[in-house]
This record gives C-alpha cells, structure tokens and sequence, in this order.
C-alpha cells in the first residue's frame, strides 16, 4: 500500500539531492528503490521522517546551509514539535550527540537526513530492527565512528503525537549494539514506560575511595531521627546500606576538627581512614585545596569525591555511579540528589542557564515530571556538581584536579569543562539517588567577583553554546521550558 504524503513534503521529492524516506504509523520506513539512489548518486542524502508530519516550508534551505557548512558530517537531525491539544504545541529540542541519553531514549526521533553513500556502506535498514530500524541505523553509525551533528531548529511538526519506535524494539536494537560486550553490560527498564537503563554487570568489583571533607557539623533537623548527630556520621552509618563489598570501600575523610572522638566505639564494615585537615585561624577555607590534598592521599583509581552531608538512601547508588566511571572515555559521573523534602537539589548543570549556569529543577518535587524526562533518564551534561562526584585518580592527574582560584563555588563546573575539553564525557544517572543537605556544613556564601569574572571569562562562549543544552530555551527557567515562539511557522493553517 502506498504512503500518502503530507504535501509539504513535495519540495524535498523535486529536490535534486534529496529522496524522501517517509514513515508509516508504526515507524516503518517506505521501502528505497534502487534506482532512486542511483539516479541521485552517493552525495545525495536521504530524509527520514513521518509521512504525515509537516515539514518546514525552509527545510532545505536550513538543510543545506548546515550540511554545506559540515562536510565531515554524515547524518543530521533536527528538532520537532507535536500538537498536544488546541491551540498547544509541545518543542522537542534536542541537545547536540548525547549518547548515554540516545540509549535511554530515543529522542533524535525525526527527522534524520542521512548521506547515501554511508547509508549503503552501513548496510541500510535492517528489516529486523522492525519499529526501530532508524534508531538500529543511528547506532550502527556511531558504532562507526559517523559524524552525526543536530540543526537546532523545527523542522517536523506532527499532528498529534510523535511516531516513535517500541520499547522493545528500541531494547533490541541496544542490545544488538552493545554486542560482543554484553557480558559488561545489560539493558533493562528505566525509571519511565519509555526509557531504558544501561547497567554495567559486575563479576568482579574494583577497589574505591570515597573521598569525604568534613568539619564535624551537626544535622539540625530536629524532626529527624538524627538530631544533633554530625553530617559525617549520618553518611558513615547510612554507607552500610551499598550494595558493594565492603572490603572493597576505603572512606578518607578529610576533618577540620582535631576531636576524634564521634568517630570512637563505631565499627563500620568498610576502612576508615581519617587525616587531620585543620587550617591556622587566619587561613580561609578552600574547598578545591582540601579536595586536592585528600584525591593525591587516595590508594586506588576509582575515586567518588562526596560531600560529607549526603546519605545513601538506595543500595545500587555506587553500582550506578560506576556503570559509567568505569569507562575510559567519561571523566566524571553526577547522582541525583534531593532535599530532606523530596524536592530536586541535582539533576544537571545546563550551560547558560541564569545567563551563566545553574541547576536544573533545583527545589522542583522529585515525583514532578521535568522536561522530555531528563531528569529520570541518563545522559550526558557537560557539568555535574561536585558533592557527590565519581572519577579515576588517573583523570584528575591529567587536568592537576581542582582550580583552587575558585575556592569554593564554580570548581565543579570548572573540572568538567576542563575534562571535556580532553575529550572525556560527563555524565548524570538517576540511578544513583542519595539525600544531600545542601551547603549544610559550611552554609551559604556568595562567590566573590573575582572568581565569578574568572569563570565566565574562562568559560563565557562555552556557556552560551553548550552542546548537552539548546539555544531554543528560556535560560530564566529551572524547568528548562522552551522559549515560546511567535507565529512559528508550524502553527499557520493548524497543520494543514
């Protein structure tokens, strides 16, 4: 049966570069005859989206523009928007490759314009991809080494919801790209009907540090059933609960205070390491400073850098955190964290947010949903926060860990910029969710001017372009809501 398309698809079937390659209901392909491709060559780029969506009246202007400019590039795909109810559309704007994010859901979506020629070196659609033969196709290329780059406007407007392919499908097709390492990982559910989790399978369990600052403050929550018990206690009593061998877990505290004896008659199932960190009066605390003191004295490679007043509330927090540290190409993993409330303290850092950068979600309720799910799924920021931060030992050596200029706000952010320009990724997981009494030993401090300047000038560009966020949000917004936009060209004629 043949496909009927919206017209708005004619200019890409008269284009002489372009074939169209629209999708039914279910997701399915139209199938490419072969003399189509030979009659429009290996330059020639086919595009991918639903045949009833609406396309862009300048989609190949833009098209062409981003293509000409990015020649090493082999597939492109664009933002979309779908009709959520009268008169209401709903942007899906899209971060640049966002790997962990891709295999958790598959939020290219539509459309995906693909060079002919590398779609016949990749073999073309599988047929036993099924729903999801787009998604199998996105990452056989990256599987490749394909340079894919996204073209931050709407291209495709659907009327109604979105076609995406099935879970399972979408299961499958990680499942088959993982490969020949599935005995290192495995797919399973993620936190939402939609999205997947890939988690590392641990047959053996490498040593690791959790590396702790305190100060011996105390948890003032009277509420709590830890009233007046130190910060540090709560997080040594609660680290009980890991679902990771104890022998293998070395806790090295860094105590500004000499009085060891909160710590005396308490027998923890792991090590216990303590190093005496206090500073003469008239030296200011440095947070950076005592952190690169306490990295340097660690023992293993596996490092997780935690703020003293976190506690663990789920058993898989660490197993989560090193699914991903454990990569050699990731420099550092983020957790979620919440307020003693339930309400979002860390989910990621987006870039330019607060025209600088900021948390995303900070005092939302955790149950609340955030935008595209981004928050309950993991994926790629390029700045998580420090108070709860995994790594290696042999990463930090390479950037000489903290900028100690910045002694106690904007170190995180600088580290992992300073990682991703090495080329290591960033990553934050929900499946790693601890309690975190924000700023509860040393409370609140505004950074001084010094080092605000010194960060944005440093990273000002970076900030206003960051590749894991997208130009089409309002940066005043923690819920990461798009800017709205005025006469789009999607909302002329309702789709018509």
């Amino acid at each position: 049966m043949k496909l009927e398309l919206h017209p708005s698809w004619q200019a890409i079937r008269d284009a002489p570069d372009l074939i169209a390659v629209p999708l039914d209901e279910f997701g399915y392909p139209v199938h490419i005859a072969p003399e189509v491709m030979n009659a429009k060559g290996g330059d020639a780029w086919l595009v991918v989206a639903p045949g009833k969506a609406r396309l862009n009246p300048e989609f190949t202007n833009i098209f062409r523009q981003h293509a000409g400019r990015r020649r090493d590039v082999g597939i492109f795909y664009a933002d979309e928007v779908e009709e959520v109810g009268t008169g209401a559309n709903r942007q899906h704007l899209k971060p640049a490759i966002n790997l962990p994010l891709l295999l958790a859901d598959d939020y290219i979506g539509s459309p995906v314009m693909v060079q002919t020629a590398l779609f016949n070196r990749l073999g073309g659609f599988r047929a036993e991809a099924r729903s999801a033969r787009v998604y199998d196709l996105l990452l056989r290329a990256l599987r490749d080494g394909v340079a894919i780059e996204r073209i931050p406007f709407v291209l495709v407007a659907h009327e109604g919801q979105r076609t995406r392919p099935g879970l399972e499908d979408r299961s499958i097709a990680v499942a088959r790209w993982i490969g020949s390492a599935t005995q290192v990982f495995e797919v399973t559910s993620g936190l939402t009907d939609a999205s997947l989790q890939l988690r590392r399978i641990f047959t053996t369990f490498p040593d690791v540090t959790l590396v702790v600052p305190t100060r011996q403050s105390r948890q003032l929550e009277v509420h709590d059933s830890t009233f007046n018990k130190p910060h540090i206690i709560n997080l040594l009593d609660s680290l009980s609960l890991t679902n990771w061998p104890m022998e293998r877990i070395t806790v090295l505290i860094g105590d500004d205070t000499p009085d060891e004896s909160i710590y005396s008659d308490r027998q923890y199932p792991f090590k216990v390491r303590r190093i005496d960190t206090q500073r003469a009066p008239h030296v200011p605390f440095n947070y950076a400073a005592k952190m690169n003191n306490l990295w340097r004295q660690a023992d293993t490679e596996f490092l997780v850098l935690i703020n003293d007043d976190i506690v663990v509330r789920k058993a898989g927090w660490l197993r989560a955190l090193m699914t991903f540290a454990m990569n050699d190409d990731v420099g550092g993993v983020g957790a979620r964290l919440l307020f003693a409330n339930g309400t979002i303290q860390h989910a990621g850092i987006p870039g330019g947010l607060h025209r600088a950068t900021g948390h995303a979600w900070v005092f939302q309720p955790a149950l609340d949903k955030t935008y595209d799910d981004w928050a309950v799924v993991h994926r790629e920021w390029s700045m998580v926060t420090g108070a709860l931060f995994a790594t290696r030992r042999s990463v930090l050596e390479l950037v000489d860990g903290f900028d100690e200029r910045f002694s106690l706000e904007f170190n995180d952010s600088d580290l992992c910029l300073r990682l991703k320009l090495l080329g290591y990724k960033i990553i934050y997981t929900p499946f790693a969710e601890l309690l975190h009494h924000e700023k509860a030993s040393r409370g609140e401090a505004l950074p001084t001017g010094d080092q605000v300047a010194l960060f944005l000038k440093r990273w000002g560009e970076l900030l206003d372009n960051d590749p894991a966020f997208h130009p089409g949000f309002d940066v005043a917004s923690i819920n990461l809501a798009p800017l709205p936009l005025q006469n789009a060209w999607y909302d002329a004629d309702r789709f018509a």
